[in-house]
């Protein structure tokens, strides 16, 4: 299982205090449906609409950036596969962290509780959720919010989401309301069940100047990327074109391009990596929030896949549950690139400081998953406790989600200590192996 039987040492104090007076009530039952199909099934003149339209705009104005092509196939208006596709939930392609298992977003909310402790419990802290899906991961942690009356009173959620549907169901999961107004309007605000409000935003600029806690679980991975491949030791980009027979394809541009000489100036000269991709929209992403954190305090907590400057093509397509060629019937499958951590930190600046990237398995059991898991465990029938095992297996496994997904923290400068899950955690059974 690679769950540490952690004791109170093994957690910083702070963090302990919250967890221990966390209830025991799970919600089981409204997941743990592991299969996931495509709900529509977009029409076959749909698709051959939108294969028109880029083979059009490829032989009007050359190939695409993959950053430029991943744009079309993800956020298209009419055709895009966050628009025509179920992308969470039961008829969703992948299933994330916080559907698999309440304790996930729980422990972040334990984090957030703690580092607000940290920070001298100011008045007012906004918890800020960048993509924040069904909204499955905001609820959990305002259910534990809600346990402590002192921080429930400070906090406010605002969630970064530009989807009304999306919005409906954050609303749905936050409020218990079945229908909203208007998910359309700027800055929508609600009251949600848990007691503090919840706020919309389209945009992060939007979000008010204030105190805050970032949160981005899986948002980072769906921006779009530029790849570049390394060839005779000159720069190339990789564009897409079109093949013999109008299928698209991968091309490598004859020299250097606008982009590579504008986007690989951290690429050092002993970087010995022949093939790289980039991010700008991630690296101004993290750079406002970076801004943020400097001027008014704060935290931010970065998860998704990815690796520190080490990985080179990670590319991909995704279909139910499988890899997928991300040039295949576009707008069918999620696009998506593993995070390059390293280029996130370097582009935080050095006004604030970064801990980590850690492994979700390094994290969660620095958290205490092991001591929640026992509590749930309590009361719960030998089903339930089944269900609970298998899913704490996906979360920590190093085959499943345990070693992939890392967790990367953002803190003031003069921050002077190690937030809880970003020190080294050794297992008893670890240690008494050696």
């Amino acid at each position: 299982m690679h769950v540490c039987a952690m004791s109170r040492r093994n957690i910083p104090g702070l963090t302990w205090s919250v967890i221990s007076r966390l209830s025991g009530v799970n919600r089981l039952g409204r997941r743990h449906d592991f299969k996931r199909e495509l709900c529509t099934q977009e029409p076959q003149d749909l698709k051959q609409l939108f294969m028109r339209h880029l083979t059009s705009r490829i032989k009007a104005n050359g190939p695409l950036s993959v950053a430029e092509y991943m744009k079309e196939v993800l956020i298209n208006p009419v055709t895009g596969y966050y628009i025509n596709n179920e992308v969470f939930g039961q008829s969703g392609d992948y299933i994330t962290s916080p559907e698999i298992n309440q304790m996930f977003g729980e422990l972040i909310g334990v984090w957030c509780i703690h580092e607000w402790q940290q920070m001298g419990k100011p008045e007012k802290l906004q918890i800020v959720e960048l993509g924040p899906g069904k909204g499955t991961l905001a609820a959990d942690m305002m259910r534990v919010f809600s346990q402590f009356k002192e921080f429930n009173k400070a906090v406010s959620l605002h969630l970064v989401e530009v989807s009304p549907t999306m919005r409906q169901r954050q609303s749905e999961a936050l409020t218990g309301v079945t229908t909203l107004e208007d998910t359309t309007v700027d800055n929508l605000t609600q009251k949600t069940k848990y007691g503090p409000e919840v706020h919309w935003h389209r945009f992060l600029e939007q979000v008010p100047n204030e105190c805050s806690c970032f949160i981005a679980h899986e948002f980072f991975d769906v921006l779009p990327i530029y790849k570049f491949q390394k060839k005779d030791g000159e720069w190339h980009e990789i564009l897409v074109d079109i093949k013999e027979g109008g299928a698209l394809r991968f091309i490598m541009s004859r020299g250097a391009t606008t982009n590579s000489k504008a986007f690989l100036t951290h690429i050092s000269d002993s970087d010995e990596r022949d093939h790289v991709e980039v991010s700008p929209e991630s690296g101004t992403v993290i750079q406002k929030m970076s801004e943020r954190i400097r001027d008014q305090g704060g935290r931010a907590l970065i998860i998704d896949y990815g690796h520190d400057g080490t990985k080179t093509d990670t590319f991909r397509g995704f279909k139910d549950h499988k890899l997928y060629d991300p040039l295949e019937n576009p707008g069918s499958a999620d696009l998506t690139a593993d995070v390059d951590f390293s280029y996130l930190k370097r582009c935080c600046g050095e006004d604030v400081k970064t801990f980590g990237p850690v492994t979700q398995n390094n994290f969660l059991n620095g958290m205490g998953i092991g001591v929640r898991l026992q509590v749930l465990m309590q009361n719960a029938d030998d089903n339930t406790r089944k269900v609970l095992m298998e899913s704490v297996r996906r979360l920590m496994h190093p085959r499943e989600m345990g070693e992939a997904f890392k967790f990367l923290a953002i803190a003031p400068k003069d921050t002077g200590y190690v937030p809880p899950g970003f020190s080294p955690i050794t297992c008893h059974n670890e240690q008494k192996s050696k």
